[in-house]
């Protein structure tokens, strides 16, 4: 086989890797920068180094004479599982930013596979390679996958539950069911948010099964009830016991410490009544409603290098954001018009992990909730983008236009994503909208 035969044949792994080296060099480039704690490293980069220590204060709610150092507190309203593996990281690569970082760049890069993977298993190998290069131009994304914050770990996991749900319903196989429930219970882990998964799958998963063994089944002398009822044990091992035992099984470090069960209640309790009871007003909260339209980014860092400014501003790529809010509009559409599993599968997920937080007990909303809601807007795009592709050679050329534009709209925003050294007023020209600043 000639070499031009070779590629041809390998084209989209090819395509697949050169995207994921590009992921992994902007990632991992000047990782170790800022040298020193920003915005929520102070909570979650503290407590990962005191985990990295094995001081067993980082698993629990510290008493009130619990002493650290100023600006800084230990991180206990969410489940520990992502500051965990950022201690995993201070371990292996040393207490020092690229150790408190490592794992949040690896799993940013990881992120470009796992869309690759859900969106070629819901559509076909071209969405996936869309999918993925939106995915790594995502500048909110890219900025997440830099900070000693936990939301990237969940990103993955959501990936993960969700194609393993796809995958069974291709293939009907329990295997892929349990997994989904692992995913869910690893996302539980991370934050509590990732209840709206699991709640999301496990209907899906209910509907698969509902439909596929009871409203499809022509056998004749079963009582319909009785078929109902026998999805349950599936769905309770896989909704239920299996999340749970994951989430249980990060706390180990707390049990091992010595702590009880009733102090693991008691502590569960104390999140709850934590995030029910958040009224404290901040700068850069947002409503839900706001989050699509990226009317309201995360301001992280400012600082002075003398004579220039570092900023890192946690600010979604404008291009992607409000051209996918298009797609979505048009998802919904076709979704109405024909029938589309797979797409009908996206729009649906999209909508389940965006409108909860209309209810949320939690009144105090950041932009990065809106990040499982951000990965099927990506997926929806790259659909959609690829029809485009597929129609014409006007189609074709769309399509180059609008990853150049994003490319473009990644490059411009960089300064301001990665703290990369400006002169002074410079950031102004970054505030495309008054309520951005």
């Amino acid at each position: 086989m000639s070499l031009r035969n070779l590629l041809l044949s390998y084209k989209v792994e090819l395509l697949l890797f050169l995207i994921i080296l590009f992921s992994l060099g902007v990632k991992f480039h000047d990782l170790e920068n800022p040298q020193s704690y920003y915005f929520d490293e102070v909570y979650f980069a503290f407590t990962a180094q005191e985990m990295a220590k094995g001081n067993k204060l980082a698993w629990q709610v510290p008493g009130a004479d619990v002493e650290v150092p100023k600006d800084m507190a230990y991180e206990w309203t969410h489940p520990p599982l992502g500051k965990e593996i950022s201690a995993l990281g201070i371990l292996i690569f040393g207490d020092n930013t690229f150790g408190w970082r490592f794992f949040q760049a690896f799993f940013g890069v990881l992120g470009t596979v796992f869309i690759f993977l859900l969106a070629r298993n819901l559509f076909n190998k071209s969405v996936g390679l869309l999918a993925a290069l939106l995915y790594s131009l995502e500048s909110f994304i890219f900025v997440l996958s830099r900070i000693t914050m936990v939301d990237i770990f969940m990103v993955n996991f959501i990936l993960l539950a969700s194609l393993f749900v796809v995958k069974y319903a291709k293939s009907r196989k329990t295997i892929y069911l349990l997994l989904t429930g692992a995913f869910c219970g690893a996302a539980i882990s991370i934050k509590w948010s990732g209840v709206y998964i699991a709640e999301f799958l496990a209907g899906v998963s209910f509907f698969l099964i509902y439909y596929n063994e009871v409203y499809s089944s022509d056998s004749e002398g079963s009582s319909y009830i009785n078929d109902v009822l026998k999805i349950f044990p599936r769905m309770i091992l896989a909704f239920v016991l299996i999340p749970l035992l994951v989430y249980i099984a990060t706390y180990i470090p707390f049990f091992y410490f010595g702590n009880s069960v009733g102090e693991f209640i008691n502590l569960q309790q104390s999140m709850f009544g934590y995030h029910g009871g958040v009224t404290d007003t901040h700068p850069y909260f947002s409503e839900w409603w706001k989050w699509p339209l990226l009317l309201k980014p995360v301001y992280m860092q400012f600082e002075d290098l003398g004579g220039q400014h570092s900023h890192i501003y946690a600010l979604g790529n404008p291009f992607i954001w409000w051209t996918g809010c298009l797609f979505v509009i048009m998802g919904v559409v076709q979704v109405i018009r024909k029938e589309s599993p797979a797409l009908i599968f996206v729009v649906v997920s999209f909508f389940a992990y965006w409108l909860p937080w209309a209810l949320s007990p939690r009144k105090i909303t950041f932009l990065y909730h809106f990040l499982p809601s951000l990965l099927f807007m990506l997926i929806i795009s790259a659909y959609f983008l690829n029809s485009f592709w597929n129609r014409s050679r006007y189609g074709k050329s769309i399509v180059v236009i609008y990853i150049l534009i994003a490319a473009g709209v990644f490059y411009y925003f960089y300064p301001i994503l990665s703290g990369a050294p400006l002169a002074p007023g410079t950031i102004d020209s970054y505030y495309w909208m008054e309520s951005w600043r």
